[in-house]
C-alpha cells in the first residue's frame, strides 16, 4: 500500500508504505536518526569519563615521587582506561556517521556496535577497579600528600 499526498500547511510530501520497521515516533524519526542521536549522547558521556580519567592521571603524575604498588596499579588502570576510551570513541564515530539503512553497511555496523559495547564494558570494569583502589587508599590519588612532614620555624 503506497499513499502519497501533499499537505497544504507544510507543503511536504508524505509517503506511507506497508514497511514501518524503520520508522519510529509516527514517522518523525528513522532508526538511523535514533541510532545517531544515541551515539552522540553516549559519546558525550564518554568524553566526561575521559576528562575524569585525565584529571586522575594528572593527580597521579603530580605524586609520582610516592610510587607505591597501589600508585603503579592506579597509573596502569588510568592509562588503560584512557586508551580503551579513545579506541571506543573512534569506533562510535564510525558507527555514528555510517548509514545503517544501506545493506552493505549493516553487518559491519552490527560488528562495530558489538565491539564498542565490549570496549564500554572493559572501561567500566577498569574504572570500578580503579575506584576500589581509591576507596582502599585515598592517598593514592589525593591532592595532598599525607606522608609529607611539615616543618615549623
Amino acid at each position: 500500500m503506497l499513499l502519497s499526498f501533499n499537505t497544504s500547511i507544510h507543503n511536504m510530501d508524505i509517503e506511507e508504505s506497508g514497511d514501518t520497521s524503520k520508522i519510529l515516533d509516527h514517522g518523525r524519526t528513522s532508526v538511523n536518526e535514533y541510532a545517531t542521536k544515541k551515539t552522540i549522547a553516549l559519546t558525550s558521556l564518554g568524553i566526561a569519563l575521559l576528562t575524569i580519567n585525565g584529571v586522575q592521571l594528572k593527580t597521579l603524575l603530580a605524586h609520582a615521587i610516592d610510587r607505591q604498588t597501589l600508585w603503579l596499579i592506579s597509573f596502569i588502570l588510568v592509562i588503560s582506561s584512557l586508551v580503551v576510551q579513545i579506541m571506543n570513541t573512534f569506533v562510535l564515530l564510525i558507527v555514528g556517521v555510517t548509514n545503517i539503512d544501506r545493506q552493505q553497511n549493516q553487518h559491519r555496523l552490527v560488528c562495530l556496535n558489538n565491539f564498542s559495547m565490549s570496549l564500554s564494558l572493559l572501561v567500566t570494569v577498569i574504572n570500578v577497579a580503579l575506584n576500589i583502589i581509591i576507596a582502599i587508599d585515598p592517598t593514592v590519588i589525593s591532592a595532598t600528600n599525607v606522608n609529607q612532614t611539615v616543618f615549623q620555624y
